[in-house]
């Protein structure tokens, strides 16, 4: 494919996209849209890449392709928190240059990972369902169910048409914590029309609707009555719903929670600072923790991936220097396994169980539900926008072709994008020329 003309980075209206990263991929998501030289971005992540030693390398989105072409980003807006969603950010600030536009919470996340002696771009903290001009576009964030709170699509209106970026995303009335999805205003949305969609595709390859995180509470619940020994929870640090489920099974089930991990006690903190989690009685200090009989004691650590510096690793290899578990104890994965992570997950695995501890996962028991949309969730969200075109974004190959066929079956047309290629939207999408992308390691230390 060419490379892109003068005329259409800096002159043509399109608009136009081009992702330089979750595109055929998990994780580095970098969405750019352009118009009449005007350029924003959506989101910029890292990707985590296993390696042979067990450890993940982390990478970012080359932006090499900006100062090729001589694109400069007006702003930079986030959909929610996750570090597959904002984790660049401090690695590519300088090169980015631009405002960023985040809700409060999401803020929160962004400001603990800045150093604070930094002459950082403004965060401009906006308000769901109140649309702001930048330039050429108009951006509108949307609230949706996800597993971290504050999480949105974007309604972007420009050059005549609409575009709905729609994040991570999924159906779930009952969340426990943070907003419901607003339907009224994607009915809404849907009515006024969608010219293009640009949609998270994990889980289209998977029938069915999504399990809801009261169903999740049910399953852990359950699960926890029937260990005797100390009950270690992994799940991801950023899903406070299920911190807020495990405080209080901790109190119904006659037991006391902490927290082993540096992301679960920052989270927490923010969480409590914005209101998403109460102290009925919450989280007690893992020193109290320890000194109380195994029976009482529930753990919320991280290390769901396999990573073996978290506390699950370190646990399982026997050098955590707060805990050491025995025979009878039982870890429970409140977690979806990220591909790439195989290996590392399976040592932890057979680390734990040499040491006689038992594991229940969300094969066993209903104890997780996936922050993605499923088959049914994409029909309900798309019987509500009725787009006329998708870009499947968000995945990898299979998914992002599972995703569009199920689109295809619905009267949905579009094509499936991949990283570097510039998509004209001004009518149905076409590819009309190539950008340089590419992946970046960097020190997440540094």
């Amino acid at each position: 494919m060419p490379a892109p003309r003068f005329d259409q980075l800096h002159r043509q209206s399109g608009p136009f996209f081009v992702a330089l990263g979750g595109a055929g991929m998990f994780g580095a998501n970098l969405y750019l849209y352009g118009s009449g030289g005007q350029w924003i971005g959506i989101d910029c992540g890292v990707a985590l890449e296993s390696t042979a030693s067990g450890d993940n390398r982390v990478s970012v989105p080359s932006l090499s392709a900006l100062s090729k072409h001589d694109i400069q980003l007006s702003a930079l807006l986030i959909t929610h928190g996750h570090e597959d969603h904002i984790g660049a950010i401090p690695f590519l600030w300088r090169e980015l240059g631009c405002p960023l536009y985040v809700s409060p919470f999401t803020a929160q996340l962004i400001r603990g990972r800045l150093a604070p002696n930094l002459d950082w771009p403004p965060l401009h903290e906006i308000r769901p369902l109140q649309a702001i001009g930048l330039g050429n576009f108009q951006a509108e964030w949307i609230p949706v169910t996800h597993s971290i709170p504050e999480s949105h699509g974007i309604l972007l209106q420009v050059a005549g048409k609409r575009l709905y970026h729609s994040g991570d995303w999924k159906l779930d009335a009952q969340p426990l914590v943070g907003e419901l999805t607003a339907e009224g205003r994607l009915r809404a949305i849907g009515r006024e029309g969608v010219d293009v969609l640009i949609g998270d595709s994990t889980n289209a390859p998977n029938t069915g609707a999504s399990r809801s995180e009261a169903a999740v509470q049910d399953g852990l619940s359950d699960a926890i009555r029937s260990c005797h020994g100390r009950v270690i929870v992994s799940c991801f640090a950023s899903n406070l719903a299920r911190l807020h489920s495990l405080a209080d099974i901790a109190m119904d089930t006659g037991r006391y929670a902490g927290l082993l991990g540096r992301s679960l006690l920052r989270m927490h903190s923010h969480g409590r600072a914005h209101g998403y989690l109460r102290s009925r009685p919450g989280f007690i200090g893992a020193w109290e923790l320890g000194f109380l009989p195994r029976e009482q004691q529930l753990w919320v650590c991280t290390g769901s991936q396999g990573e073996p510096a978290a506390a699950l690793g370190r646990l399982a290899s026997g050098s955590h220097p707060q805990l050491t578990l025995e025979a009878g104890d039982s870890v429970l994965f409140s977690s979806r396994l990220i591909p790439g992570n195989e290996l590392p997950l399976e040592r932890i695995r057979q680390q734990l169980q040499g040491q006689g501890v038992h594991i229940i996962d969300d094969d066993m028991a209903p104890i997780h539900a996936s922050g993605h949309p499923p088959q049914e969730d994409l029909r309900q969200l798309y019987d509500w926008l009725r787009p006329r075109y998708l870009l499947p974004v968000h995945g990898e190959l299979y998914h992002q072709q599972a995703h569009m066929d199920f689109a295809r079956r619905l009267g949905i047309g579009g094509l499936i994008p991949s990283n570097g290629e510039l998509i004209d939207l001004s009518a149905q999408p076409c590819r009309i020329a190539e950008l340089p992308w590419a992946l970046c390691a960097v020190d997440r230390n540094g």
